[in-house]
């Protein structure tokens, strides 16, 4: 689901000022008080307003400095990760100079060796790396080895098996899985199977979003209707397969939870099957066209990232340990949103 635009009322409300002095900031029409002018530049950076370098530096109270910043994610392609390396790109705007930009490397869920072999080249050339990968033997030694030649290592959206690891910045996924098996509950009358389908098992986000939807339902006597999940490798064009698949061998089915990349091929297989009023859909988010999927009620309810306050929060953990003489573990827990079509 793309983000609204935000404009110039937005920030005018978020900031408490004017349409006028917002206009005066933004495009240095006449003076504005250095306070006010923090104000509404600080506002428009947390809306996710696109700022020019020098009003970033002023938004955040500082100069910008040389933090060589590298980002391993899932490829792009996956509508999630390039929405969440734009996020971060735009985070990171106050924190480095233009010849040090951060940066991004997009791998294939799967491309375990080549994520390793990134892990390693990274490691000589920046001073933090923020990584979405599978918790895999190979990667995590990789990490371990790049943190043991003074890489801060976070983890990103997924944790990993890693004590070494500087911090993890996501959701508290035993929360969102329980909150997924409760709207499941209350939505979702009669009797039928209730489908998962994840990224793949080695996502520990993932893992602990199924754990803990399994074990909400067992607490209401619906445990034994919820079936062993499947994987669609984060592929939309896999998560259709395995939902037809689904919709095929269980006719009862009578929801699906998707803490998983990929979710619009669910959306096609539930549409193209005339299922979509049939079966709940819950989902992670955001994702393409994900405004209208909720408004055409083929997704009941999307747990959505706050991408912009998730990227905020990585770049400001990177910049903390950063400054750190001791290492301190960073656990930095984000919130999500409860999007149905109702409060869009």
């Amino acid at each position: 689901m793309s983000a609204k635009k935000v404009t110039m009322t937005d920030i005018a409300r978020d900031a408490g000022v004017g349409i006028a002095t917002v206009d005066r900031v933004l495009n240095k029409r006449a003076a504005v008080k250095e306070s006010t002018e923090r104000k509404v530049l600080e506002s428009a950076r947390r809306l996710g307003f696109a700022l020019e370098q020098s009003h970033y530096r002023l938004a955040a109270g500082r100069p910008a400095i040389a933090l060589r910043m590298g980002f391993i994610l899932l490829q792009p392609s996956h509508s999630f990760y390039q929405q969440l390396a734009q996020a971060l790109e735009q985070a990171a705007l106050a924190w480095h100079s233009p010849t040090q930009a951060p940066v991004f490397l997009h791998y294939d869920i799967n491309a375990i060796d080549d994520m390793a072999a990134a892990i390693a080249r990274l490691s000589a050339e920046v001073d933090v790396i923020g990584i979405v990968a599978l918790d895999n033997p190979l990667i995590r030694h990789a990490l371990i080895q790049a943190i043991d030649k003074g890489v801060h290592v976070f983890t990103l959206l997924s944790d990993m098996c890693i004590p070494q690891r500087t911090g993890y910045i996501g959701l508290d996924n035993q929360k969102a899985g329980r909150t997924a098996g409760w709207a499941v509950d209350r939505l979702c009358h009669g009797d039928g199977k209730i489908g998962i389908i994840v990224g793949d098992n080695r996502f520990i986000c993932q893992e602990s979003c199924e754990i803990s939807f399994r074990s909400y339902l067992r607490e209401q006597g619906k445990g034994d209707r919820v079936l062993e999940p499947v994987r669609n490798h984060e592929r939309a064009d896999v998560a259709r397969q395995v939902t037809e698949k689904m919709l095929q061998q269980y006719p009862d089915l009578k929801a699906i939870y998707a803490p998983c990349g990929g979710v619009e091929g669910i959306v096609d297989a539930l549409r193209a099957r005339q299922r979509q009023h049939q079966v709940t859909l819950i989902c992670h988010g955001p994702i393409d066209n994900g405004e209208l999927a909720l408004i055409d009620g083929t997704v009941d309810l999307m747990l959505a990232h706050r991408l912009s306050d998730f990227a905020a929060a990585t770049i400001n953990a990177f910049m903390q340990a950063a400054s750190q003489p001791q290492a301190t573990f960073i656990n930095a827990l984000q919130p999500f949103d409860l999007l149905t079509k109702e409060n869009l």
